[in-house]
């Protein structure tokens, strides 16, 4: 069976992801406190749409500015060239693995969460791991113009 475009991609940037994923075992196996959800939620749900995020060891930002910094990082090195199509695979991964573990997204609107999606997608699509971890270097860091 032949890989849809970007398939191959996405698969060897989830497989690096896993690969750093911390041990199995429950919280209390590695000694860590269990999380207790949110109160009165069923099953911990928190209620939305999309997670609440806190994954990423990035500071507070708006959604303005993440879809910003990943924008202008996917689109390095295009010139006037056409923006190259996203695999629909690639944004689900973007929004899972990145955008909903930004700590900050609970409090995006919709059309910025959407707009970080589709930066992220592209950034993914464009540089791979290397594109999202580009990603996160600027947020801590800030020095796009």
């Amino acid at each position: 069976m032949e890989d849809i475009t970007g398939e191959r991609e996405a698969r060897e940037l989830i497989a690096g992801w896993l690969a750093e994923e911390p041990a199995a075992g429950s919280a209390a196996d590695r000694g860590e406190p269990d999380d207790p959800g949110v109160p009165g939620a069923p099953d911990g749900a928190d209620g939305l749409d999309f997670p609440v995020g806190g994954g990423l060891a990035v500071p507070s930002a708006s959604g303005y500015e993440v879809a910003r910094a990943a924008r202008v990082l996917a689109v390095r090195g295009l010139g006037r060239t056409r923006l190259p199509l996203v695999p629909d695979g690639l944004r689900l991964v973007a929004e899972a693995l990145v955008v909903d573990e930004h700590p900050s997204v609970a409090t995006w609107t919709p059309l910025e969460r959407a707009e970080a999606v589709e930066w992220v997608a592209l950034l993914v699509h464009r540089f791979g791991e290397d594109g999202v971890q580009s990603l996160l270097a600027e947020l801590v860091n800030p020095s796009l113009p």
